[in-house]
């Protein structure tokens, strides 16, 4: 058993504590660094709840694409070669996955934009 609080509310609360107490009190000049903080928190936070789901569906997709089989990262970099090198064959497979995997980055990075633009 895990011992309480787990990292997400630790972060939840770090992230309380910063925007609510010291981000008010920090210098306007510092306070673009304290947002960006705040940001890693947020994106490590979104990829500790959704633990390693969206990079295994990442890996079956890429490996579904390539015709390969490997790690996440063998795959990423075998598809980031062939694009490189024009082998990679613009089809709607390939423009699926590369949407997908957009879509994935946003929500971790943003996902306001994503609700703000309907999806």
């Amino acid at each position: 058993m895990r011992i309480q609080p787990d990292g997400i509310n630790l972060l939840d609360t770090v992230t309380v504590l910063l925007r609510d107490e010291v981000l008010p009190s920090v210098p306007a000049g510092q306070q673009y660094a304290l947002r960006m903080a705040l940001n890693a928190i947020g994106i490590a936070r979104r990829q500790l709840v959704n633990g390693s789901q969206a990079e295994q569906q990442e890996q079956a997709l890429l490996a579904e694409l390539l015709a390969e089989s490997g790690s996440h990262v063998q795959l990423s970099r075998l598809l980031a070669a062939r694009i490189r090198e024009g082998k990679a064959k613009d089809s709607a497979p390939l423009r699926d996955l590369l949407w997908q995997l957009t879509l994935q980055r946003v929500r971790e990075s943003a996902p306001r934009y994503l609700k703000q633009e309907g999806f």
